[in-house]
């Protein structure tokens, strides 16, 4: 019986896709079949700067909170927010998507985004914010993938 511990955390970082916005912060602690996920935003990256050194905005866990139940057999992927704490519900959906492309693994998502990628209208709206979320999102299953794929090579 082995006594290392089970549970394992990573983070990763996405400098801002584009001009002017923020750049991506993913952290992803590993439990048994089991990703507990955050994404969270930076400062936008300057190119010359490490990418070690992003300024993190906010961190709250519970800013939009969702968790996800791959599908068995006959089953579809179930979800339920957790917390929501304005009017746009971006964890639900995400963390839907995350567990069909993770089947083994219960996924919880807790997005920490500003405003301006999250709201539905206004004058604080990116006009880019859908673009740079599905950006994210790529990024972030690119990055579980390899996460995931590194741990089952050792």
């Amino acid at each position: 019986m082995s006594l290392e511990p089970k549970i394992k955390t990573y983070y990763q970082t996405l400098p801002s896709p584009l001009p002017n916005s923020p750049s991506f912060v993913f952290h992803l602690t590993r439990l048994v079949d089991t990703l507990m996920i955050w994404v969270g935003t930076g400062s936008p990256a300057d190119p010359t700067s490490d990418i070690e050194n992003i300024i993190v905005g906010e961190k709250k866990i519970a800013s939009d909170w969702a968790v996800a139940m791959p599908s068995r057999g006959n089953i579809p992927v179930t979800a339920t927010p957790i917390y929501r704490a304005g009017a746009s519900d971006y964890a639900l959906p995400m963390s839907q998507r995350l567990a069909r492309k993770f089947p083994s693994n219960q996924i919880h998502l807790s997005l920490s985004l500003p405003s301006s990628l999250t709201s539905q209208s206004g004058p604080n709206l990116d006009p880019y914010a859908s673009k740079l979320l599905l950006i994210m999102e790529k990024k972030l299953v690119t990055w579980l993938s390899e996460v995931i794929e590194a741990e089952q090579t050792v």
